[in-house]
């Protein structure tokens, strides 16, 4: 059985899926800008930087509508 045939369809689920890996890459990318940073790739660290921005920008919004979407279940 695949990985995708185990999850649940389910759309609070397949957001809290999204909002965990945004995170996870926040944290990942934040070693990539200082690797870009030791470096001294401006280029590379920019571009990191840019992703990074991306990252929090979409877990932010994922738990802003994660809150109400999980408030309206327990309704």
């Amino acid at each position: 059985m695949s990985e995708a045939s185990r999850q649940p369809k389910d759309k609070n689920y397949n957001l809290i899926t999204a909002l965990y890996q945004a995170s996870d890459n926040v944290e990942t990318l934040k070693s990539y800008v200082q690797d870009a940073q030791q470096e001294g790739d401006q280029e590379l660290e920019q571009f990191f930087n840019m992703i990074l921005e991306n990252n929090l920008k979409a877990a932010q919004q994922a738990k802003e509508m994660l809150v109400p979407r999980l408030q309206q279940e327990q309704e």
